[in-house]
């Protein structure tokens, strides 16, 4: 349970910074597109969508693979110790991902009660896509076929046949304001009331009705839901609504040019749409509760007929190359934010220091030379420490036994701050040594020095480079 809880709460805390620095990207480059054509807006926000979804996972699963890893790889003694060290530190680490990792520790309480919060708000989000996927069918169900008009059928007619779709059933609806498409492999376009009577003119009705087979064309409906779907994970961040408003907008821009380029005047299509609105809205429809796709859903009528009216200059040259650029720049960003994360770490201060308890050794050459013994006493950790009682210093820094006599001595002070461990042995002059745990089992050891209260002498011993890796063969009780 406390490794799902960190790596949720992991998700979280990535996702916080990464999905607002890749939604920020998106809003300028939007701007950056603003005289484009709609589809290019959309598939801008539909790559932002999966940038925001792909990049924390991504993120946390590489921490997962690179814990897995250290845990494997630290089962290294010896010689091939100093192997791993050596091409560790060598290189160009700035292009090593793993590298930028930040720690951050959480008591774990307080890391289960964000990652149980964190599940029910998941939980609760999915039964909303539910709950609206049932009452999307329960209107596709309440539909009904009655008498259509001949001017209502021709303009279907005509709209499927500019269109190149073969066959979609025309469905009388009292649930919806305007023409909606519902479905997925078979799709149906509802038609409400006001479009079976003389109220809507022919012109209205084919702008209605191309707008809709546009959508169908495009398969929106299904792609809505997958949207809704995979933006499940983000539903605790804010800049996840804004996302899924710029789709559902730029979607609508889409369809618009799409059926504008199909008639004759795209200012016949926004004189139509107009029209219509004005039908629509007199009727004062209720809140969108469906995933139908209406021909007002999204509220903004006047950017769709001022970018209907602008069609020829948004379909300029050059919209390629932009678009080529912002999704470069997107991609960029995605890679480069997703090299800087957060790792969460447990508060081993708060009933956590369990994970330090037990004999640990370190070999040279095959032999032991070093054996920590880390014992838990009312929830302090104490114990002893067995070394030999003369190292070398090699001149890369690697501290090596060089005597065959072994010495016991007591841990005096263990103070456990996230996955590092102090650990004071002797007396007087106890020696300072870090324990970090790099897996399970394993933790790498380094000497920091003397006690403070001891004087530093002038021969003093160069600090310790290269750390020595631990295994843990046993675990105290």
């Amino acid at each position: 349970m406390d490794a799902i809880s960190r790596i949720i709460v992991g998700y979280l805390l990535n996702s916080l910074w990464q999905v607002t620095m890749i939604a920020a990207l998106a809003y300028l480059c939007s701007l950056y597109l603003r005289r484009l054509s709609g589809r290019y807006r959309h598939g801008l926000w539909v790559l932002c969508l999966g940038a925001c979804v792909l990049v924390p996972a991504a993120t946390v699963v590489r921490q997962v693979r690179s814990d897995a890893k250290t845990e494997t790889g630290a089962n290294v003694t010896g010689d091939q110790n100093r192997q791993l060290t050596l091409s560790r530190q060598g290189g160009w680490s700035f292009l090593s991902f793993g590298s930028r990792n930040r720690p951050v520790i959480f008591a774990p309480m307080l890391m289960k009660g964000l990652a149980f919060a964190y599940l029910a708000l998941l939980v609760f989000r999915c039964g909303q896509l539910l709950w609206t996927y049932r009452r999307t069918a329960q209107i596709r169900n309440l539909a009904y076929e009655r008498f259509i008009p001949h001017r209502l059928e021709q303009a279907a007619e005509k709209c499927r046949e500019l269109f190149g779709i073969t066959s979609i059933p025309l469905l009388f609806s009292e649930q919806v304001a305007s023409p909606s498409t519902v479905g997925c492999r078979d799709p149906i376009l509802l038609v409400p009331r006001d479009f079976f009577t003389e109220q809507v003119g022919e012109t209205e009705l084919i702008s209605a009705l191309s707008h809709e087979m546009a959508h169908v064309r495009r398969h929106d409906f299904l792609l809505n839901l997958t949207y809704e779907v995979l933006s499940l994970p983000l539903c605790i961040h804010p800049a996840a609504a804004l996302i899924k408003s710029r789709i559902a907008q730029t979607r609508e821009l889409a369809c618009d040019e799409m059926a504008a380029g199909l008639l004759p005047s795209g200012k016949q299509y926004a004189r139509s749409l107009l029209q219509i609105a004005q039908n629509v809205l007199a009727g004062a429809p209720s809140a969108k509760s469906n995933y139908a796709m209406g021909l007002f859903d999204t509220h903004v009528l006047e950017e769709r007929i001022m970018n209907v009216l602008r069609m020829p200059e948004s379909m300029r040259r050059g919209s390629r190359m932009r678009m080529a650029v912002v999704c470069s720049a997107i991609v960029a960003v995605s890679i480069l934010s997703s090299a800087f994360s957060l790792h969460v770490s447990p508060d081993s201060n708060s009933g956590d220091i369990q994970r330090f308890v037990g004999t640990w050794v370190t070999k040279y050459k095959g032999q032991t030379f070093i054996t920590l013994k880390i014992k838990s006493q009312n929830d302090v950790l104490g114990g002893s420490a067995v070394h030999v009682d003369r190292l070398d210093m090699l001149e890369d820094g690697e501290l090596i036994p060089s005597s065959e006599k072994f010495v016991e001595q007591e841990i005096v002070q263990a103070k456990a701050s996230g996955n590092k461990l102090d650990l004071w042995i002797g007396g007087h002059d106890s020696i300072h040594f870090e324990l970090t745990l790099k897996g399970t089992n394993y933790a790498e050891v380094i000497a920091v020095g003397d006690s403070p209260d001891r004087e530093q002498s002038a021969d003093q011993a160069p600090p310790q480079k290269k750390p020595w890796h631990f295994q843990r063969v046993t675990d105290l009780q």
